[in-house]
Parts: structure tokens; C-alpha cells; sequence
């Protein structure tokens, strides 16, 4: 895999189209924590804005209460049992980053650390919370976001050698593993393709 590379703010939401679950990360004075996450949402792309909900139960949630940063981390499902014990287990009673072997490094723009092992990041400054039933809804302006350069350009490009982590439910999760392009019935470069398939 390449070295990641910056972004404009907007690609936030592309990073995001498929739905991986994440990693957030968080600081509050010197004590840095990490999360999993799967609800999360582009909400806006001008201004380009995040949205990441949290039950209030959650160390991460406290963290937020009293900052003003998070990131968001990408990683593949080669990280799977670290994504799965970011998840079950509480920064209040351990350092999630050294059980899960996962390296805590500067951010672009925050002054809250991001992962080292993410293909992607996006970092955001929190701008809001909304109270929407059994979780809060935390909005972030993204500030910076960073991609593997081989993984991501203006979309993701191929997961075949590094699929993305999805969740399904309790500890069982899915890997996006292929992309396709869509194609409108009809159109010249469709029959062209069917062309090309009847020929070989």
C-alpha cells in the first residue's frame, strides 16, 4: 500500500459511500481514546460535514462532550480483530491503542491523534450534537482527510488486495472487496460492452 496523501475536505463523503465502519479517535487533555464505530454519515458536502452517532454510555462520548476534535479512521479488514476490540472493550479501564497494537500519530490539522494503520482519514472540528432517541449525533466540519494513494482517488478505486470492514451485527462483519461500475441500458457504451462479451 502507498503513503496516504492529502484531500480536499469535500472527499470526506466519497471515503464514506460505502459505509465502513471506523475508528475514532479522540483526545481530552493528554488522554487520547479510540472507538468503533459503523453509524456514520456524510450530511453535507458545502460546507463539507460529518455526522457520527454515539450512545452516551460511551467513553468517546464523554470525550466529545469536552473537546472540540475527532478523526475518523479507515482501515481494511486485515485489522478486523483490532476494529472488533476497539468495540467491545472501554478506554475508561485500559489503552485501547497498545491492546489493540494500533500506533496513535499527528493529525494533518487536529490536535487529536489519528491511526497509523488507516488507509484514510478524516479529521474533524465538532460544530454540534443532537439528542435523537437512545443516541447523540455528533456534526463535524471536516477540516482535513488524507487516503492511501493507491486505494483512493476521487472515489475508491480497487479493494481487492485491501477490502473495507463493514459491519453486520454483533461480531460478525463484511468486506467490500470488489468495485463495479454501473451502466444505463440503452446507452452507446453499454452496447458496446455487450458487443465486446458476445465476441469472445
Amino acid at each position: 500500500m502507498g503513503r496516504k496523501e492529502a484531500r480536499e475536505p469535500r472527499m470526506a463523503a466519497r471515503l464514506l459511500e460505502p459505509g465502513p465502519v471506523v475508528l475514532v479517535t479522540t483526545q481530552h487533555r493528554s488522554q487520547p481514546n479510540v472507538m468503533t464505530a459503523a453509524w456514520v454519515m456524510p450530511l453535507s458536502l458545502d460546507p463539507p460535514r460529518i455526522g457520527l452517532a454515539i450512545h452516551p454510555s460511551r467513553f468517546t462520548h464523554e470525550l466529545l462532550g469536552k473537546g472540540e476534535f475527532f478523526a475518523l479512521n479507515i482501515l481494511t479488514i486485515e485489522y478486523l480483530p483490532a476494529i472488533h476490540l476497539c468495540g467491545t472493550l472501554s478506554g475508561r479501564d485500559l489503552d485501547k491503542f497498545a491492546r489493540a497494537e494500533l500506533h496513535a500519530v499527528d493529525a494533518l490539522e487536529i490536535d487529536v491523534p489519528v491511526i497509523e494503520e488507516a488507509v484514510a482519514q478524516i479529521e474533524c472540528g465538532l460544530v454540534g450534537r443532537l439528542s435523537l432517541g437512545d443516541h447523540d449525533l455528533f456534526i463535524g466540519d471536516v477540516l482535513a482527510v488524507a487516503a492511501d494513494a493507491e486505494l483512493f482517488g476521487e472515489r475508491w478505486l480497487q479493494l481487492e488486495d485491501a477490502p473495507l470492514a463493514h459491519h453486520v451485527g454483533a461480531e460478525w462483519y463484511a468486506a467490500l472487496a470488489r468495485v463495479y461500475r454501473a451502466r444505463l441500458p440503452g446507452t452507446e457504451e453499454e452496447e458496446a460492452e455487450l458487443q465486446e462479451e458476445s465476441e469472445r
